[in-house]
Parts: C-alpha cells; structure tokens; sequence
C-alpha cells in the first residue's frame, strides 16, 4: 500500500477512491467553525482529542475522543464549537449522485 500525504489527493491505481481528507485542529472556545452544508459523498469524522459539538441532520451532537460522525451524501451538517482543543480526522468518500466536489449548500 503506498504512502500518502495529506497535501496529497488520492489519485493512485488501487486507490479507495477517497474524494478528500484531512486533520483540524480546533482551539477550545472556537465558534461557528464549518457552516452548515453538505456533500455528493459520504463523510466520516474521527475525533483524535478533545471534544467538539456538530450539528447533523439538525440534531445536537456532542463528539469526544474515540468518537466517530458518518454523514450520508446529502444530510447537512456543521461544526458549531469546541469545547476542548480538538485534533479530528476527516474523511469523504467516493463522489455520487451530481459528483461536486466540496461543500454544497443545496441539495
């Protein structure tokens, strides 16, 4: 399996097909961080430390170390505040539906 880098997008023969990732890191006391918006992907946050609070779906979660978000391609969703310095891994899956890249703010 080759190496990647995160300044690297995965385009390599045998790749998962990854359309996108990365590591944050997030100061306690940061507000209104990612607004709300949504993907033509899966997307799965990894809380590596601390604890942050989401929005998904217009439910309140609230994501601490070990935790892990999966949002399907299409739910909204949004990073509202750290209430610990957080370190959190993020990663999108294979582009579907309409194939956008980035965040989308409507379906």
């Amino acid at each position: 399996m080759p190496k990647r880098n995160i300044k690297e997008q995965p385009t390599l023969f045998g790749d998962p097909g990854f359309s996108s990732w990365g590591i944050v890191y997030y100061k306690k006391g940061q507000k209104n961080i990612v607004e709300k918006h949504m993907h033509d992907c899966d997307e799965y946050y990894f809380v590596l430390e601390g604890k942050v609070k989401v929005i998904s779906e217009d439910k309140e979660y609230i994501l601490e170390k070990g935790d892990m978000l999966w949002t399907k391609m299409g739910d909204f969703h949004e990073i509202v505040e750290a209430l610990e310095d957080t370190t959190m891994f993020w990663l999108e899956g294979p582009l579907m539906g309409k194939k956008r890249k980035g965040h989308q703010y409507e379906p």
